[in-house]
């Protein structure tokens, strides 16, 4: 606490409190390039996680299926990337559907202060899109939810690719909705004041690194 002009007051903190959650639910063990998922959900985790303390920033992690499987309150310095790190190596994919809500009900109890939740997650399936609607109320509006999923490059470039054969119509249609529906995700959260993104796995890190770096300097969290 500091004085000013004779009247206590609470000294804002200058770090920022994040808490990563990945998605390791049945739809984690899809591939998008090279790696599934869960693979791009964990090594973009532990890279932003070590990017964030060398800010001074306290990072947690949580990881969640149908329940969170593993939690981790946030902290700071290189003694909590390593601990970060080592509930990332212990991860494996969970043979049940993923339940954000759950997931928000444990970040809640982790963290007091407004922080910046990254959640990193499966935007296509409607059950789980609907659950991260809800999951986004339960945060907001005294946290900020970063809601990060993937894009498929396979599906883009069937959206458009030319007919060649009879099927081929009907896989671009099938494409078409697919993506149409990702984005009406994106859309829909975003609506609610949950800032969302979908980006291709090669392009993901950097998008989520962009955000955090625009909420720092807005001061948004």
């Amino acid at each position: 606490s500091i004085w000013v002009t004779g009247v206590q007051t609470c000294a804002l903190p200058i770090y920022l409190e994040i808490v990563i959650a990945i998605d390791a639910g049945r739809a984690s063990a899809l591939r998008a390039g090279d790696l599934d998922r869960l693979g791009h959900y964990a090594n973009l985790a532990a890279r932003f996680a070590e990017h964030a303390t060398a800010q001074d920033d306290r990072v947690g992690l949580v990881i969640f299926a149908d329940r969170p499987l593993a939690a981790l309150a946030p902290g700071r310095g290189m003694a909590t990337v390593m601990r970060i790190r080592q509930l990332l190596t212990a991860t494996r994919v969970a043979q049940a559907e993923s339940n954000p809500l759950n997931a928000a009900l444990r970040i809640r109890s982790l963290v007091r202060q407004r922080s910046l939740i990254v959640m990193l997650t499966d935007l296509d399936d409607a059950t789980v899109a609907g659950q991260l609607a809800s999951a986004a109320r339960l945060l907001l509006p005294k946290h900020l939810p970063l809601i990060a999923g993937l894009a498929s490059p396979e599906a883009e470039g069937l959206r458009h690719a030319p007919a060649r054969s009879w099927l081929d119509p009907y896989e671009a249609l099938a494409a078409q909705e697919y993506c149409s529906r990702l984005e009406r995700n994106v859309r829909a959260l975003r609506a609610l004041g949950a800032p969302a993104l979908l980006a291709r796995p090669d392009q993901l890190e950097r998008a989520v690194f962009e955000a955090y770096v625009q909420f720092r300097l807005r001061r948004r969290v």
